[in-house]
C-alpha cells in the first residue's frame, strides 16, 4: 500500500549551524516528534542567514512537504532574517503584533532591564499568521501557510524551541493534520555488517510500505523496520518471527514488540537481574571496556591488566601460549577467588599494529564457554570490539543457563 503519511521538513538557519560552530540539536528533536506523531521526514535542510538563499529555500519547500518545522533566525540583529523572507517569498506584509510587544515589555521589566528599540523587529509577524507565545525568552514564533506547506518557526534557542513544542505546536499539529503514528522496530545483532544484514534481508518479503532503515556500529548493528498505523501487532510480531528465524543467534534482541533493549549492554543487565546472577571481571585488551558498562548491582568485582602475562602471574598459572584452554583456566581459578556467581575472562595475543586475536571465557557453577576471534583495525577499535564480544559470549552463556 502506497505511504500516504504527511511530508515533514525541518530547516534549520544560521551561519553558526551550517559553519559547523554550534551543533544542531534542535533538528534531531523535532525530527523525533514528526516520527512520533507520524510524519514522513523528507528532507533535514540548513540554510545560512542570507535573505535570497532562505526565500529560495521556502520556495523549495512550499514545493515539497506538507509542513515544516523552522527554528532560528528571529533574533533582533540584521542577520534574523525568517520573519522578512517569509513576507518576501509568500507577499505577506509584516505587521506589528501588540500583544507580542506588550509581553515582551513586560519579559524585560521583569528582568528589570531596558528593552532595546533593535527588540521590536521581532514582533514584526507575517500578515494572516498565527503566533506562537515565547513565555521563556523575548521572540515569539509563529504558524504561517504557503501555497501548500504550513511553517512552523520557533527561536534557535533549544529550551524556548522546546517550550514551544510542548506548550503549542505538538497539540496543533494534531489538530492541523490527520496523523497515524508508526511503529519503529529495532532489531539489534552482533557480528553482522551492513551489507550482510542488507543482503540476508533481501532473501525476505518485506512489503514495500515498511521503511527499512540501518544504524551502524563498530560490534553491534541495528535493522530497523517503521510499520505504518495501518499493521497490527500481530503483523509485526510475524514478521519479528521471520526475521529472528533468518538471522538466528546473531540477533540479540528486539525493541519495540513488548520488549525495550538499547544495546547489548542493557539486555545483558536484564540477563543478569532476571536469573539472580553476579560477575567477576578479569579484561585485558578492552582496558576497562567491559567493567564500566556493567550494573554495580552485580558486577562484583573487575580487574584490568595489559600484558598477558601478567595474568599468568596473578593468577599462577604458568606461562603458556594464549589459547581457548588457557583462558579457561585463568576464568575458573578468578571465579574460585571471587564470589561472584560467574566469571568472565578476556586475554589478547597481539599479531601487529592492526591485529589481534581475543580469547573470552565465561564459567559458572556448572557450565563455561570459550570463544576467540581474530579483530582488526586501530586499537580503539580493538578495544571497542573486544568489549563487545565479551558481552556477546556472557549473553550466550546466560541464554543457556
Amino acid at each position: 500500500m502506497p505511504n500516504q503519511r504527511p511530508k515533514a521538513i525541518i530547516l534549520s538557519q544560521g551561519d553558526e549551524v551550517i559553519t559547523g560552530a554550534i551543533v544542531d540539536t534542535n533538528a534531531a528533536i523535532l525530527a523525533d516528534h514528526c516520527r512520533t506523531l507520524g510524519f514522513d521526514i523528507v528532507r533535514h535542510i540548513t540554510v545560512a542567514d542570507e535573505l535570497e538563499d532562505l526565500v529560495s529555500v521556502l520556495h523549495d519547500i512550499d514545493q515539497l512537504a506538507d509542513v515544516c518545522l523552522c527554528t532560528g533566525g528571529l533574533g533582533p540583529t540584521d542577520d534574523d532574517l525568517t520573519a522578512e523572507a517569509f513576507s518576501v517569498a509568500f507577499s505577506a506584509a509584516l505587521e506589528v503584533d501588540e500583544d507580542a510587544l506588550r509581553m515582551m515589555r513586560e519579559f524585560f521589566a521583569k528582568l528589570n532591564y531596558p528593552m532595546a528599540e533593535v527588540n521590536r523587529k521581532q514582533v514584526l509577524l507575517p500578515k494572516n499568521s498565527t503566533r506562537i507565545d515565547n513565555h521563556w525568552g523575548t521572540a515569539p514564533g509563529f504558524v504561517a501557510a504557503g501555497q501548500r506547506c504550513q511553517f512552523y518557526f520557533m527561536p534557535g534557542v533549544p529550551y524556548e524551541m522546546k517550550m514551544m513544542m510542548e506548550s503549542f505546536v505538538l497539540e496543533d499539529l494534531q489538530r492541523q493534520f490527520s496523523l497515524s503514528a508508526p511503529a519503529l522496530v529495532t532489531f539489534r545483532m552482533m557480528e553482522l555488517g551492513e551489507s550482510t544484514i542488507q543482503q540476508m534481508l533481501n532473501e525476505l518479503d518485506i512489503e514495500k510500505d515498511i521503511r527499512v532503515g540501518f544504524r551502524a556500529g563498530l560490534a553491534e548493528n541495528e535493522l530497523k523496520l517503521l510499520f505504518p498505523s495501518s499493521y497490527s501487532k500481530a503483523d509485526m510480531l510475524q514478521y519479528g518471527e521471520k526475521i529472528q528465524r533468518k538471522f538466528g543467534d546473531h540477533l540479540f534482541a528486539i525493541d519495540g514488540l513488548g520488549e525495550d533493549v538499547s544495546n547489548m549492554a542493557d539486555h545483558i543487565h536484564q540477563l543478569m537481574t532476571s536469573t539472580n546472577n553476579t560477575l567477576t571481571v578479569v579484561e585485558s585488551l578492552s582496558q576497562g571496556g567491559i567493567a564500566q558498562q556493567c550494573h554495580q548491582d552485580w558486577l562484583k568485582k573487575a580487574q584490568i591488566f595489559s600484558p598477558v602475562f601478567e595474568i599468568m602471574s596473578h593468577f599462577d598459572v604458568p606461562h603458556q601460549t594464549v589459547s581457548e584452554s588457557l583462558v579457561l583456566d585463568v576464568a575458573l581459578k578468578n571465579k574460585q577467588q571471587s564470589k561472584a556467581s560467574i566469571s568472565l575472562v578476556q586475554l589478547y595475543e597481539q599479531s601487529d599494529d592492526q591485529h589481534a586475536q581475543v580469547y573470552i571465557a565465561v564459567v559458572g557453577h556448572e557450565k563455561s564457554l570459550s570463544f576467540s576471534k581474530q579483530v582488526r583495525g586501530r586499537l580503539e577499535r580493538q578495544q571497542v570490539v573486544a568489549a563487545s564480544l565479551a558481552f556477546n559470549t556472557l549473553r550466550k552463556f546466560l541464554l543457556d543457563l
